[in-house]
């Protein structure tokens, strides 16, 4: 059962959206405790600055939302330098990137004369967390006319292909009166494997790209006899990417850092490099990216 939750912000969710921001770490604990994937938080505009005089009090945007968390500095995202106060990337930095994302497109959305009365506590929470409304109470809210937005992606392919394995997730079960279009495709990730003899010796490392790491390793498996040889290639790491291009931008990438530890024979093949190393630069090269 899809629920409905509120809460107060500083206005729309901008085009790109925004991700559902919080202004603490216990704030978004708290959110992805009551929440389930799919379910809809309805935002409302404060009732003073900076919330422009034309959005205060009403409801300008609903988010489907994800349990992915994530961090507002990790996107590029407005910024309000000349009003540090007022910035809320540094006053929001916890945050659940989302589903999906709509502006509110119907006029006389005026929250209060939508939901009826709420009780006092209800809006006070409503500043600085989600608030849960019953079936009846936020019935009117489902029938707003809307515009959907994308979400904004993480600057770095590290976060984009982390929303990528989220959005590859998702399950026809996210339905209700709002319900996203989430395209069906492959996740593309780098990888790398490991290649262990009997005693879990490490003796090499294999970085490469495909949207089923486990089967490649089982095709470089195949033909090796473990029964006799003891070796084996074990998926070490697999990090979700953007994209196919993606993917083989970053294998690229780390094969040249380890320009000196390549195999003549097989130039994706790594030696006497510890994979915790390999692993290592995977992730500083997706977070620079």
């Amino acid at each position: 059962m899809t629920k409905v939750f509120f809460t107060y912000v500083w206005g729309p969710p901008g085009n790109p959206a925004w991700p559902l921001t919080f202004a603490t770490k216990a704030a978004r604990s708290h959110a992805k405790k009551v929440l389930s994937e799919g379910d809809f938080v309805f935002t409302i505009g404060t009732r003073g600055d900076p919330t422009a005089s034309e959005h205060r009090g009403k409801v300008v945007g609903v988010f489907q939302v994800s349990d992915l968390e994530v961090n507002t500095q990790d996107y590029d995202l407005p910024r309000n330098h000349a009003r540090p106060e007022f910035d809320g990337v540094t006053r929001f930095p916890y945050a659940l990137h989302p589903l999906a994302v709509w502006q509110i497109t119907s006029p006389g959305t005026l929250f209060s004369s939508l939901v009826g009365p709420l009780t006092p506590n209800h809006h006070l929470q409503a500043q600085s967390k989600i608030v849960e409304l019953d079936a009846t109470t936020a019935a009117p809210l489902l029938t707003l006319e809307r515009q959907q937005v994308p979400p904004t992606l993480p600057r770095t392919e590290f976060g984009r292909g982390l929303v990528a394995l989220k959005n590859s997730k998702l399950a026809p079960k996210h339905q209700g009166e709002f319900s996203g279009t989430f395209a069906d495709h492959d996740i593309w990730f780098v990888y790398a494997l490991v290649l262990q003899d009997g005693r879990k010796k490490v003796l090499a490392t294999k970085v490469g790209y495909s949207f089923e790491p486990e089967q490649r390793a089982a095709a470089h498996n195949a033909p090796m006899a473990s029964e006799v040889t003891g070796l084996r290639w074990q998926v070490f790491l697999k990090q979700a990417t953007s994209s196919e291009d993606a993917a083989r931008q970053i294998e690229q990438a780390v094969l040249a850092r380890y320009a000196k530890h390549r195999l003549a024979s097989n130039g994706e093949i790594i030696v006497g490099v510890d994979p915790l190393m390999v692993a290592s630069t995977i992730a500083d090269i997706m977070r620079s990216n």
